[in-house]
């Protein structure tokens, strides 16, 4: 499984309006699942690869090496989450960060990295349950 980065105007809204939503202190991530894979609006290559995109808002963190530093530190943390989780119901993950920075220096891998796990646990969580109620 590889990890894409999602593009296309359609793909990535409908990553975001119509995966499931998964919160913590200032990290939202939007799931699709590989079930959503031969739909009109689903990336090609669902089925085998993993696609991510990351949104930090210009008005929550203003200087563009902050917004960049904390996508870079998100994709690291999900590709290390994707190591430790060999086989992934996801087929596109959507991160939207929340909390406000200032400077880059706030922008630590020990502060971003639990977020992510903290939300793709939740989501492992929630799916794997799902999958078990359907025997």
């Amino acid at each position: 499984m590889k990890i894409r980065a999602l593009k296309g105007r359609t793909q990535i809204t409908s990553a975001f309006r119509r995966g499931k939503k998964f919160a913590s202190d200032s990290l939202i991530v939007h799931c699709r699942t590989r079930k959503h894979a031969n739909e009109s609006d689903a990336p090609e290559g669902g089925n085998q690869d993993l696609f991510i995109i990351c949104a930090v808002r210009k008005k929550q963190v203003p200087l563009a090496v902050t917004r960049n530093r904390i996508k870079r530190i998100v994709r690291e943390s999900a590709r290390a989450f994707m190591k430790s989780h060999p086989v992934l119901p996801f087929m596109t993950l959507a991160f939207v960060w929340q909390k406000p920075m200032k400077h880059h220096s706030e922008a630590q891998t020990t502060e971003i990295k639990p977020q992510v796990e903290d939300v793709l646990n939740q989501a492992m969580q929630y799916f794997s349950g799902k999958q078990e109620m359907k025997p």
